[in-house]
């Protein structure tokens, strides 16, 4: 699977952490504003760091957004251009529904997912 976490914060870490672990990607990319707290992570083989969310976006199947509520929607009209029906989308945002993100990306898969 070619993952991209979009926001590599403490949650998109601890998914990131957890994919690794189990071997769980063919590739990985963490995409964050500044990604010199993340560097750490360029050691794991096939784990792309970058603060490119369309560069992320195009090279995955899978899309995590764990960017903070107040950032998605500029994020999903920043990455729009590069979805593709394939592409599944899920989101770990609280406070902003599954319609909400559908009305700025259009009909996709989105799974609306709640770790703690």
């Amino acid at each position: 699977m070619k993952i991209a976490i979009i926001g590599a914060g403490n949650l998109g870490l601890s998914i990131a952490k957890g994919l690794i672990v189990s071997n769980a990607y063919t590739t990985l990319y963490l995409t964050k504003r500044k990604t010199e707290n993340i560097q750490e992570y360029v050691n794991y083989e096939k784990v792309t760091i970058t603060s490119n969310n369309r560069e992320a976006v195009q090279n995955s199947d899978i899309l995590i957004f764990a960017v903070q509520p107040k950032q998605i929607e500029g994020v999903m009209e920043e990455i729009k251009e590069d979805l593709n029906e394939k592409l599944v989308i899920i989101s770990t945002i609280t406070g902003v529904s599954v319609s909400r993100m559908e009305v700025i990306v259009g009909d996709h898969c989105i799974i609306r997912a709640m770790p703690n």
